[in-house]
């Protein structure tokens, strides 16, 4: 594999982002951050005290592109460009980007010139201005 799997979401007790990998344990969706893991060939040992769980709702993956600053594109990110601004969906097996307005949408990795403006978690007055 030649991309980097993480995935983010907010701490259900800090409300500051946590990346890591992904645990779901029963109906819950938990990140763990890489330095909480300790591997011993075939078992998961948790190695801190930190918490893991995370608010549902706000887990996200890395899509694997970054911005033209060089930023992490995430699920749930508000990304435009010259030509047009939506929020990064996985859909019909891919990244997108779902299209203000609701005028659809368009393959994330075929657009140039990125710009990660905001997510929908942490900038809601983003997201009113494109409904």
């Amino acid at each position: 594999m030649n991309r980097e799997i993480i995935f983010r979401g907010k701490s259900s007790v800090t409300n500051e982002w946590v990346y890591g990998s992904l645990v779901k344990v029963g109906n819950e969706s938990h990140i763990i951050g890489f330095d909480e893991v300790d591997l011993d060939g075939h078992h998961i040992r948790y190695c801190s005290d930190r918490p893991v769980f995370t608010k549902q709702g706000t887990i996200g993956q890395f899509t694997g592109l970054y911005d033209k600053n060089g930023k992490e594109i995430y699920e749930g990110d508000i990304i435009r460009n010259e030509s047009c601004k939506g929020i990064v969906v996985y859909k019909n097996g891919a990244f997108c980007l779902e299209l203000e307005k609701s005028c659809g949408y368009v393959w994330l990795f075929c657009l140039d010139s990125l710009l990660d403006i905001g997510n929908i978690y942490d900038d809601k007055e983003l997201l009113e201005e494109m409904k």
